[in-house]
């Protein structure tokens, strides 16, 4: 490969994994800030789903730290794996069982599944442009 196409070919990733992170951030953010401003609501959605309340506003604060820590782009590779662990959660304790109940796969599994893996990419990849830490 030619210096120009290897420098395109950075730059386009560099580009993909800083749009990665700005979803996932946005993501985290428009679900976490709701769950660490309300804890009553995060509480009972939690109980809900037949989880202890408490985990709910911890849930919240806890994707608004590590939303923050990737938009700034530092400590990347902890706060997705974090943001992974909480999907997972997601996923074995609410979307999973809500699949099989209704017998087919349904959007929220697909989406949260989508969400793990890219906080996944993230981790590995890193932050890409505009990070305070490049890995």
């Amino acid at each position: 490969m030619t210096p120009t196409s290897t420098n395109t070919n950075l730059s386009l990733q560099e580009f993909s994994l800083l749009l990665l992170r700005l979803v996932v951030v946005a993501i985290f953010l428009y679900h976490g800030f709701p769950k660490a401003i309300y804890w009553g609501m995060a509480s009972e959605k939690f109980i809900g789903f037949g989880l202890p309340g408490f985990l709910g506003p911890i849930t919240g604060i806890v994707e608004v730290i590590a939303s923050v820590l990737i938009l700034v782009g530092i400590q990347n590779f902890w706060a997705n794996w974090v943001l992974v662990a909480i999907m997972a959660g997601a996923i074995a304790t609410v979307q999973f069982p809500k699949a099989i109940s209704e017998g087919a796969f349904i959007a929220g599994l697909e989406r949260d599944l989508m969400i793990l893996a890219a906080c996944a990419v993230s981790a590995a990849f890193g932050p890409g442009a505009f990070a305070l830490k490049k890995r």
